[in-house]
């Protein structure tokens, strides 16, 4: 199927953007939706109307240049550039540019973004109101100034120096340091080893000026730019603005060759270790290189679907293995991922639990031997391609709900790496003769991918500690070799083709039903069933293949008792992990081939509930899912030893975990120390308990007259009411009276401030600072609470990271509760330089102080009010919105806002008041703040 994916193969890999082999060709035909055409000056542009969402349009600047082609004295310059992108344009000097879009409620980062990859840079305005005319005109101008018009002007890149170095120093994780120790041999230590593309901080801190100019002059010109404008438009007139602005911008000279740097095939098996005091956990890569596809036609696609399945049937082989307590590997995979735009490669990947990395390792190549010996089944193979088939069946019925940033992102890929962009009716037909087709013969193509092991690397990641022993090179393959020669048996396929629901259920009555008023032209209806369970369903058009579900019942774990909090916590999990009825987890998975629905259940802290979604063919199934979990839940003692498990090897790493010492402290003075403040950690798996766990979640689950069921999609009520009736009707009920308990977990009075030093490769201040105060809640306080929130955002990018350069960003996280007690929270954090720690966080309450005293910027505030409305606008075509605003209306007994009213809302926002609301929000709060700091700190 035609979709963006991005392969997480590894934390080794996942800062490094890579694509597939350059000056690539395909020979499926593109989609006469698509208006393409090549200017004079050999810029590409890709126009198509699409109308999701309705009268919007997305428009990407794709360029086929990155970090790739820097000289070394501009290590990390084709990022800078990316930056100075939004700082300066010729027909928008300064901020000009970010100041219009969002004037007219376009939110950068948001809706205006880029990112830069080693061999492209992509830039993006999402979002545009495509009925404004002007507005669009404006847009395109700016994608015109970004091939050639940006001012590099000294003042401003002397500003953002401090911004990108505190950039790096947030990237500078362990997952990057162990990314750079890999690199060299995962790239053959080709030119791709030594771009990284965030750079040198010496080079950003001291490259002079023409150093950027250069790259810029050299690199950003027509024949290696595209336009892409998906959305709500007229396609012709589109493509006329974009001819005659474009066209303008004259050809490069004697433009540089663009070079594209192979990685070499080695002659023999490389072996890497790569180690870090913060990493948590140990990864293992095979990684077997191989040279790309340039020509991508029917036949690569063909051999692309039967390399899929080979890599489903093996997976799901291996996924079987690691639900047993004695795995030595908690997860194992195989899949194939590009490289490089000059390398792709197939990998086997194991997260072998500590000191297990030898058995790991054998078992993985256990599982492949033994396919290669034996093959797959059959009944493997038809399980897969129904899943295929199904997927297929999904995407054409959402074809219309397929969004603008979607195809977008997919004509850039067109467009970079002649990735096959075909019509609707080409894919389907391609789909529908191809799937069915492919023979196990084919599948076993694939093994060939695994046999190079000259052109091949293993890497292995994780601690750097005396406790972990890693193994060799040569203890791997002596491995391996113990394997080739040992007797092994086939796979057996165990399979259960008996019902999901085995008894006859009959429909239960509705003794009651009534409207919910306030989704706008929509009608909601709430029914009450015999058993007390009440339902609630709106019907919509949204999306054709969609039908989301949420149910909810007060109590949670805030009726428990301390002594069941940690078993409360893994409680659905070991439900999860075990099945359903007479269904294990794995004949589950395979009854459930070819059918779209799921249903999760979750215990929090007030609530206990479920939330699931499904195609409406499969409607039934979501639930007699339900009826399952809530009726006939599985529990398995092997799951739940299996998870212990699990836990008691993520002990082995949390002593360094930075992350989590901070969040830890940060949840301990948030709570005052509440007893009921569980944190994971040695005693928590200590007092995990099977038969505790299993008790709380039959208690959670077993009174349906104290939930609320709540349905949103393409539902059909003539056919799908009875199925309610049928399912939810006959789930149990005890008729009791249950609500949520509060404990008191809040703040203490006042300030209360904590110091957390901790060893660090690259030091690095970490900030927190939350208020809370007392706030009456309902939609004007939490609309407030937003508005505050988004302002103090827009001042931090202002003071503490354009000004200061003293931090990559600030974050700045509203809410507002009402259980267990009512109040509004505001909270704020970044990382910087723990030299300028306390500055900025002086720079960062100031700021609370100066909006008390002196108000607010009116243009800032009518930017956030322009964005809200745009937002609800986009909001109102999801279901995923309406069922929220559903479940929040009725959890906390208030109507629904409808859109008039919203929008009436927010115009009526004024300066003023919320000066006044802010006054009062600050006045007397309690206030938590922590910082993190390297153990070398002042």
């Amino acid at each position: 199927m035609r979709k963006v994916t991005l392969l997480c193969l590894v934390a080794l890999l996942q800062s490094v953007n890579v694509s597939v082999k350059a000056q690539n060709t395909t020979t499926v035909p593109l989609d006469s939706r698509v208006k393409y055409g090549k200017l004079s000056n050999g810029m590409t542009y890709y126009i198509m109307h699409n109308e999701e969402p309705k009268e919007r349009a997305s428009l990407y600047f794709v360029q086929n240049v990155g970090a790739i082609l820097e000289e070394d004295s501009q290590d990390g310059l084709a990022h800078f550039l990316e930056h100075m992108a939004f700082n300066g344009l010729e027909h928008f000097p300064g901020k000009n540019m970010l100041n219009y879009l969002e004037a007219n409620g376009i939110k950068f980062g948001r809706d205006i973004n880029a990112y830069t990859a080693q061999d492209e840079t992509v830039y993006n305005l999402s979002n545009i109101p495509s009925t404004n005319e002007n507005l669009l005109d404006s847009a395109l101008l700016v994608l015109h100034d970004w091939s050639g018009g940006l001012l590099l002007e000294a003042e401003e890149i002397e500003a953002e120096r401090g911004v990108i170095h505190e950039e790096w120093r947030t990237r500078r994780n362990s997952r990057f340091r162990l990314m750079k120790q890999s690199s060299p041999y995962m790239y053959n230590h080709s030119q791709y080893a030594k771009r990284d593309v965030i750079g040198s901080l010496d080079i950003i801190d001291n490259f002079k000026h023409q150093e950027l100019k250069d790259y810029y002059d050299k690199w950003y010109r027509p024949d290696l730019q595209a336009v892409v404008v998906v959305g709500d438009v007229d396609a012709d007139k589109v493509e006329q603005k974009v001819k005659d602005l474009f066209s303008k911008i004259p050809a490069k000279k004697n433009a540089a060759e663009r070079k594209y740097y192979p990685i070499e095939d080695s002659k023999e098996l490389g072996f890497v270790v790569a180690k870090d005091k913060e990493a948590q956990g140990v990864n293992m890569y095979w990684i077997f290189r191989k040279d790309p596809v340039t020509v991508k036609d029917e036949s690569h696609m063909r051999k692309e679907l039967a390399h899929s399945m080979f890599n489903s049937m093996l997976n799901n082989r291996m996924g079987e293995l690691t639900r047993k307590p004695d795995c030595p590997a908690l997860s194992m995979s195989v899949g194939n991922f590009s490289l490089a735009r000059t390398k792709e490669a197939s990998y086997i990947g194991i997260s072998p639990k500590e000191n297990k990395e030898k058995e790991a390792f054998a078992l993985v190549m256990t599982e492949l031997e033994r396919a290669r010996r034996f093959g797959f089944n059959e009944s493997e193979l038809e399980r897969v391609k129904t899943q295929l088939l199904r997927s297929y069946e999904s995407y054409k019925d959402e074809y219309e709900k397929v969004d603008n940033e979607t195809w977008a992102k997919q004509l850039g890929d067109y467009f970079l790496e002649a990735a096959p962009f075909p019509s609707l009716d080409w894919e389907m037909g391609f789909a529908q003769k191809t799937i069915p087709a492919i023979t196990l013969k084919e599948v076993y193509a694939t093994f060939a991918d695994f046999q190079n092991m000259n052109n091949s690397v293993i890497s292995i990641s994780g601690p750097d500690k005396e406790s972990i022993v890693y193994p060799t090179k040569e203890e791997l393959l002596s491995e391996l070799k113990t394997v080739m020669q040992s007797e092994l048996t086939a796979y057996e396929d165990d399979a259960d083709s008996s019902p999901l629901v085995a008894e006859e259920l009959e429909e239960k009555n509705i003794v009651s039903e009534s409207v919910i008023s306030g989704t706008d032209a929509k009608q909601t209806k709430q029914y009450t069933l015999e058993n007390g369970a009440k339902v609630v369903i709106l019907p919509t058009a949204l999306s054709k293949d969609e039908i989301l579900f949420s149910a909810y019942s007060f109590g949670g774990m805030s009726v428990l008792g301390k002594d069941q909090l940690e078993s409360a916590n893994i409680a659905t999990g070991v439900a999860s992990m075990s099945g359903v009825g007479e269904f294990d987890a794995v004949r589950l998975k395979k009854k459930l081939t070819g059918k779209v629905a799921g249903v999760k259940a979750s215990i929090g802290t007030n609530t206990e509930g479920f939330s699931g979604s499904a195609s409406p063919k499969d409607f039934e199934t979501m639930l007699q899912l339900l009826y399952l979990k809530f009726e006939k839940p599985r529990f398995e003692k092997e799951s739940f030893e299996t998870m212990v498990g699990s836990m008691k090897n993520q002990l082995a790493y949390i002593k360094t975990d930075n992350s989590k010492a901070f969040k830890d402290t940060i949840g301990v003075i948030a709570s005052n120390y509440h007893p009921r403040h569980i944190l994971f950690g040695e005693e928590f798996v200590n007092n995990v308990d099977y038969d505790k766990a299993v008790a709380v979640y039959k208690d959670r689950f077993q009174d349906a007259s104290d939930f609320t069921f709540i349905f949103v999609g393409n539902i059909d009520l003539d056919k799908d009411l009875a199925l309610i009736k049928k399912y939810i009707g006959n789930l149990s009920s005890t008729n009791r009276t249950e609500n949520w308990v509060d404990h008191n977990v809040k703040p203490a009075k006042g300030a209360t401030f904590r110091e957390v030093k901790r060893e660090m490769e690259v030091p690095k201040a970490t900030v927190y600072f939350s208020m809370y105060n007392d706030v009456k809640y309902n939609f004007n306080t939490r609309t407030y609470v937003r508005v505050i929130a988004e302002l103090l955002s827009k001042r931090y990018l202002e003071t503490i990271r354009e000004e200061e350069g003293g931090s990559y960003g600030v974050s700045v996280r509203p809410s507002i509760s009402k259980r267990n007690y009512e109040h509004a929270t505001i909270t704020m954090n970044f990382d910087c330089d723990p030299e300028k720690r306390e500055k900025l966080t002086r720079i960062m309450k100031d700021e609370i102080t100066n909006m008390v005293k002196n108000g607010i910027k009116i243009d800032d505030l009518n930017e956030i009010k322009k964005n809200y409305i745009k937002s609800r606008e986009e909001s109102v075509e999801q279901n995923s919105f309406w069922l929220s605003v559903i479940q929040g209306s009725l959890m906390n007994e208030e109507p629904i806002t409808d859109t008039e009213g919203f929008n009436k809302m927010v115009n009526d926002i004024t300066a003023k008041r919320v000066q006044k609301f802010a006054k009062k929000l600050f006045k007397g709060y309690d206030s938590v703040e922590a910082a993190m700091l390297p153990v070398s700190a002042n």
